[in-house]
């Protein structure tokens, strides 16, 4: 199982914030040290219109990245596709993939604030179609010399990438939650799966529900990948993961979480700003895996032996976690 981690440089407090060309600095800094720590990727994630370190275009950071470290993959997770046009993101994608020497790996979600559709100005109900099509342009886009498409939102006739990336396909995963219809249209599209947060139990029942779309889609077990964001707080004792966690709560979750519309109501529609005592954001931090590394290390297992391919932690603890948690696993 491999082991990605996401930047550290978006996790800061407003008070103590660095500047802007710091954090990216700082950015190009943990990939360097997650490559020298042994960890298998790094990940950018894209969100706009806010004042913390998400990156508005993740692929561009990454090409920074990539000049400063040679064997580790360049992640995007979540690169929000639906606010772009498929053909612009594939020909940035193979850019920075011959930069990076065939290192880039696209993970591609649909978003879900509303200021982000409304301030580029795309229509933020057909995301989930216009996700899967796309998807399928920059599969086919990045696999032959030429091809043509015809979907409802995009359509191609006769059309042409370059540059052409070193992987042929470039190496994509459908980041898509841990919602039913997100698991159906990765696997009837054929395209690996990344869940998002989540505790075991309810990551087994997506993935365990993505495999069965899969199946129904014709493809076998081996055929589709399956990635989880888990956040992972360690310590010698319970009490110090429970800081490392409390820190990362008030640095950075707490807002995120609350309030952008990340968590749902029993209906199923975005909360903003709800209480910290509201059952959504308690079921979030109960999600949190924090503990000893042998209960870490004993958590994790269970994942792997779920056939998952990769886990994504946040880049707060990772001297830590490469001594501690990366040698107990086969990769």
């Amino acid at each position: 199982m491999e082991f990605w981690t996401s930047f550290a440089g978006q996790f800061v407090l407003r008070g103590f914030a660095l500047s802007v060309p710091a954090s990216y600095d700082q950015l190009v800094a943990t990939a360097v040290d997650a490559e020298r720590l042994g960890f298998d990727g790094v990940v950018a994630s894209e969100h706009h219109f806010e004042y913390n370190r998400f990156l508005p275009y993740p692929l561009q950071a990454l090409a920074a990245a990539a000049s400063a470290t040679s064997k580790i993959r360049l992640i995007t997770g979540a690169m929000l596709l639906p606010l772009y046009d498929p053909m612009r993101a594939a020909e940035a994608a193979a850019t920075v993939d011959i930069l990076s020497n065939g290192r880039v790996t696209l993970g591609l979600g649909m978003g879900y604030r509303p200021m982000e559709f409304d301030g580029i100005g795309t229509a933020k109900s057909t995301r989930g179609a216009r996700l899967s099509e796309a998807m399928e342009v920059i599969r086919l886009a990045s696999s032959q010399e030429r091809f043509s498409y015809q979907g409802k939102h995009y359509q191609y006739t006769d059309e042409q990438l370059f540059p052409m990336p070193v992987q042929q396909p470039i190496d994509m995963w459908f980041c898509g939650g841990t919602t039913r219809i997100g698991a159906q249209r990765a696997a009837s599209g054929g395209f690996d799966y990344w869940t998002a947060n989540s505790g075991y139990d309810r990551a087994k029942d997506i993935i365990d529900l993505y495999r069965d779309f899969g199946k129904t889609a014709g493809y076998g077990p081996d055929d589709l990948r399956v990635a989880v964001f888990r956040d992972v707080f360690v310590g010698d004792t319970l009490a110090e993961a429970h800081d490392a966690r409390d820190w990362f709560l008030e640095s950075y979750y707490n807002e995120h979480i609350r309030c952008y519309g990340y968590l749902l109501d029993d209906r199923g529609e975005p909360l903003f700003n709800p209480p910290f005592d509201h059952p959504a954001y308690l079921a979030f931090v109960e999600s949190l895996l924090c503990g000893t590394y042998d209960m870490v290390i004993t958590e994790l297992k269970r994942f792997e032996k779920l056939g998952v391919h990769s886990i994504t932690v946040p880049a707060v603890q990772l001297e830590a976690l490469s001594k501690h948690v990366l040698p107990e696993f086969q990769r």
